[in-house]
């Protein structure tokens, strides 16, 4: 969704002001918007009639009454049903001024403010600058000056990313400004500070948007999810031409970023909407949005330009645009434009109680905002006070209106084209922080592009030499583009630039070493055996059954794969099979870790002490080598809890699930006494195993480096919201071993092992914690299907969201 970029920004705010002079002091009497709803009736079937877009409906508001509301044209071509007051169409960004009113009912409950930080109300979120994501405030993000550049995030929505990726990965997008020196229109900067608000309810934010606002409202024909749009039986979807004719070509969900473009509604609701701004918070008498909260959208807060009729300047609000006319009365104004088929505009006159909305169904040619600016100029001044049809016109002419930025013309042939070296020179995975990973694919005797989260192939054709192109798709599509591959001294690709994601400088990825591996890992079916990760070293893997997301089992210190197939007794159900029956799952050894009573690992011995870094290390350089397909939930179990969690925060991307078995938490550390954790270290970790005392070289951490690390981590890429399953051991340590102890510490070390659990089933919204009653610490031994029930809830809520629910 878009707004307008840089100067045709600035324009199209200036435009949306009115150029009377000083000298014109008017007060709108009701024959004055009688007159001016009847000029702008004539306007609408005009552009029916000269078949400028396909279908609009208009409302206005005056003096806490809705005056006017009707449709005009149709609302899909193919089917041509006719556009009444209730036909619903989706809002673009006209949905900001609408989410910034849900969040001032937010702020008026008094839980925050508009200076609330999004460090405090969402802690995973991160910016690029360490000290801006302390800093950041629901007020930056709202009115666009938060330091990220224009439309960041957008790219990443049109690649299939879901809100929570694209959110995260806004921490590796590289500000184009400092912190709050300079406006930069941004749709996800804006959806994070609208979900943090959110978050201080605990309430999702469609919920909010209709709990708020929609409801106390009436407003029942309005939503900020797109399914409830699709299920609208009176809709009208959007249109783009195509050989001059209007289409209905493509469908435009936009739930990533519904706080700012994901509203759907019908004009005949929003002027209860337009009521309640225009009385300051209140509808039919009743204050449903406090006074004081919502003024704070009104007032400026961010120069955007001057106005080059008046000289005036103009503003953003929380938002709104927000300028002021030669009288010194307040206007308001927002457009909202999906370059696949919406345009829509509301300006208001708080000072003379008028409003209008336009929503039409049209990919934006500037109509919405030359009807609602005429009529006000009408309302105000008897007249037009420019021909805003050309004006508006013009500004939507520039494919940078609406946020297209185009690159390169690759329709015009190289005059002596170089050929391609083989396609194998350029074949392979690439990475990227921001956009993560692309693959570059042999595919029908050429080569394709496969990009986003969902693996969406793109053919390419060649270009000239190492340049090839493809027709990019979504709301930024620019038509063809470039993909320019760097090549290195061996013949191969070593980097590869993709233009269209390049606006900003990010579009540079780096080719991945290609996986070695000992022994053909398949995809599905049984494997057990020795896999090369590189430098000499093998590691020992064993994966069995199929389906999608692959488990990934973590045993815990000094154990290894088989402490999840070995039963406590014969006959008893173990881990490893069972999750197989329903998924892919893999266990592996750690380097040195206890296999049997002659031997210890199956992998290749490495130098002790290590660190849970070192770990996360091998692990993923063994998935990859053996082609283990993600996304993964890990099942980890006490000190691999650790190892889980500092992978995910190394590879956020990767892992879409956690069941942590009775797993360590860094809270224990802090939990007990610098003396008793010494101890605990030091028998825990340090020592050999009473009973493995022969081996000298069996695995051995530096726990409070680890530790270390884990919080480091914690802090910068915390747990994102995936399904967490956390089990607690329900009877205590066995600590026979390791006696004689001081006779506080088993008190203590439970103690601060429950914290602990209490912690981790915190990590993320809606977790679910279990005691296991009957198990000490080896739950997967002792209650093996209170494991695998929990692995089973996991993978299933990873396939399906909606049947995980908050735990009791």
């Amino acid at each position: 969704m878009r707004i307008i970029r840089s100067s045709s920004a600035i324009l199209l705010t200036l435009l949306a002001f009115s150029s009377v002079t000083a000298e014109e002091k008017p007060h709108v009497t009701s024959e004055q918007v009688t007159r001016a709803i009847q000029e702008l009736e004539k306007l609408a079937q005009k552009q029916i009639q000269e078949n400028a877009l396909p279908g609009l409906a208009i409302a206005v508001v005056f003096q806490d009454k809705a005056v006017y509301a009707k449709g005009f044209g149709v609302r899909d071509t193919s089917a041509k049903n006719p556009v009444d007051a209730d036909t619903v169409f989706q809002l673009a960004s006209l949905s900001k001024p609408i989410g910034s009113t849900v969040v001032a009912e937010l702020v008026g409950e008094g839980k925050i403010t508009w200076d609330s930080k999004l460090s405090v109300l969402d802690p995973t979120f991160a910016m690029f600058d360490p000290w801006v994501t302390r800093e950041i405030t629901i007020r930056d993000m709202y009115a666009h000056r938060s330091g990220l550049p224009e439309h960041a995030g957008d790219l990443l929505e049109d690649l299939g990313f879901t809100r929570a990726e694209i959110l995260h990965r806004l921490r590796y997008q590289q500000p184009s400004s400092s912190f709050r020196s300079h406006y930069a229109y941004t749709n996800f900067g804006m959806t994070e500070g609208a979900i943090a608000a959110a978050k201080a309810y605990s309430v999702e934010w469609e919920n909010a948007s209709e709990q708020k606002l929609y409801r106390p409202l009436g407003m029942s024909s309005t939503s900020s999810r797109y399914a409830d749009f699709m299920a609208r039986r009176n809709k009208a979807l959007g249109h783009v031409l195509v050989a001059g004719k209007w289409v209905q070509k493509f469908k435009r969900d936009p739930d990533a970023q519904s706080p700012t473009g994901g509203v759907s509604s019908s004009v005949n609701d929003l002027t209860k909407w337009l009521q309640l701004q225009l009385a300051n918070g209140k509808f039919e008498g009743k204050q449903i949005v406090d006074e004081k909260a919502l003024a704070e959208t009104h007032h400026p807060q961010m120069l955007t330009g001057f106005n080059p009729f008046t000289q005036l300047p103009t503003f953003y609000g929380l938002g709104w645009n927000v300028g002021y006319d030669q009288e010194g009365r307040l206007r308001l104004n927002h457009s909202g434009a999906f370059g696949l088929g919406t345009a829509t505009y509301a300006n208001l006159v708080p000072g003379e109680q008028l409003g209008i909305v336009v929503l039409t169904n049209a990919y934006p040619l500037g109509i919405a905002e030359a009807l609602g600016t005429t009529f006000v100029d009408i309302a105000l001044y008897a007249k037009p006070t420019q021909d805003w049809f050309p004006l508006f016109k013009q500004v939507y002419s520039n494919p940078a209106a609406i946020g297209t930025v185009r690159g390169f013309d690759y329709s015009k042939p190289p005059a002596s084209a170089t050929p391609a070296l083989k396609n194998s020179a350029y074949a392979g995975k690439y990475t990227n922080d921001y956009f993560g990973d692309i693959s570059i694919v042999e595919k029908d005797g050429g080569l394709a592009i496969v990009q986003g989260p969902k693996n969406k192939a793109f053919p390419m054709k060649h270009y000239d030499r190492d340049t090839f192109t493809y027709e990019t798709e979504g709301e930024n599509a620019v038509g063809r583009s470039g993909v320019t591959f760097t090549v290195g001294p061996d013949g191969k690709a070593a980097q590869a630039l993709v233009e269209n994601l390049n606006v900003r400088g990010e579009g540079t990825f780096k080719r991945q070493p290609a996986p070695q591996s000992s022994a053909p890992v398949p995809a599905t079916g049984d494997f057990a055996g020795l896999v090369e990760i590189g430098d000499g070293r093998k590691m020992y893997l064993e994966c069995r059954g199929s389906g999608s997301p692959t488990v990934i089992l973590e045993s815990g210190y000094r154990t290894d794969a088989e402490i999840w197939s070995t039963p406590l007794e014969p006959g008893m159900t173990t881990v490893f099979p069972q999750v197989a029956r329903f998924t892919r799952v893999c266990a592996y050894d750690r380097p040195e870790t206890f296999l049997d009573a002659n031997h210890l690992s199956r992998s290749t011995a490495v130098p002790m002490p290590r660190t849970a870094r070192d770990l996360v290390s091998d692990l993923h350089a063994l998935l990859h080598a053996a082609n283990v397909p993600g996304p993964y939930v890990f099942a980890a179990h006490s000190f691999g809890g650790i190892f889980a969690r500092l992978y995910a925060s190394t590879y956020p991307d990767d892992v879409v699930g956690m069941v942590l078995v009775d797993a360590l938490c860094e809270k224990v550390r802090s939990g007990l006494t610098p003396e008793q954790w010494k101890l605990y270290v030091n028998f825990g970790f340090t020592k050999p195993t009473p009973g493995l005392e022969k081996y000298k070289d069996i695995e051995t951490l530096d726990v409070n480096a680890s530790l270390d690390q884990i919080e480091k981590a914690a802090t910068a890429q915390p747990l994102r919201a995936i399904p967490l399953f956390v089990l607690t051991q329900g009877q205590p340590f066995d600590l026979s071993p390791w006696q004689p102890l001081p006779a506080d510490f088993p008190a203590a070390l439970n103690k601060a092992w429950h914290v602990g659990q209490d912690a981790l089933a915190a990590l993320a919204p809606n977790a679910k914690h279990t005691v296991a009653t009957k198990s000490a610490h080896y739950i997967q031994i002792q209650e093996p299907q209170l494991v695998i029930d929990a692995i089973k809830e996991v993978v299933e809520a990873v396939r399906n969201p909606s049947v995980w629910t908050t735990a009791p």
